[in-house]
């Protein structure tokens, strides 16, 4: 008379083994696709800030508040940040008005490192002299431009 053999319908360790490398796989390329993808987002949020900031200070010297020109300082050091300020010719004389630093990890490529620049719009017309600032993140960077005529991009 035959034995039955029972069939088992557990895993081996093998079979669970291989199924948690797999895993363990998949979610390393999916971390470090979301780690790239966030990092991305910050830089770009950061540039955003940065560009509508330019046009506040163009708009403000646009409407002639407080009757001054209005610009912004961008500072490259330690801390890397930028200040909008009024003034009647230059920053040095002018009144900060708020500052924004830069979250960690982003920097300013342009101007250079212990290096600032100033972009300061003209009361009225918003015009100012040609500038580029460049943030960069991770291997990625961003540049707007400030035209003569006062386009921001």
């Amino acid at each position: 008379m035959g034995l039955l053999l029972e069939k088992s319908s557990g895993l081996t360790l093998l079979e669970l083994l291989l199924t948690v490398a797999i895993l363990a796989v998949i979610s390393g390329v999916g971390f470090g696709y979301y780690h790239n993808y966030t990092k991305s987002v910050q830089l770009e949020a950061s540039f955003k800030t940065m560009v509508s900031d330019l046009k506040n200070a163009q708009n403000r010297a646009m409407t002639g508040e407080d009757g001054l020109k209005w610009g912004v300082h961008f500072a490259n050091g330690t801390d890397d940040y930028y200040e909008l300020f009024s003034t009647a010719s230059n920053y040095a004389s002018g009144t900060v008005k708020s500052a924004v630093y830069l979250p960690a990890g982003i920097a300013f490529s342009d101007p250079v490192e212990s290096g600032s620049e100033d972009i300061i719009f003209n009361k009225i017309n918003g015009t100012t002299t040609t500038a580029d600032i460049t943030v960069t993140a991770y291997g990625q960077s961003k540049t707007v431009n400030v035209s003569a005529v006062g386009s921001i991009y």
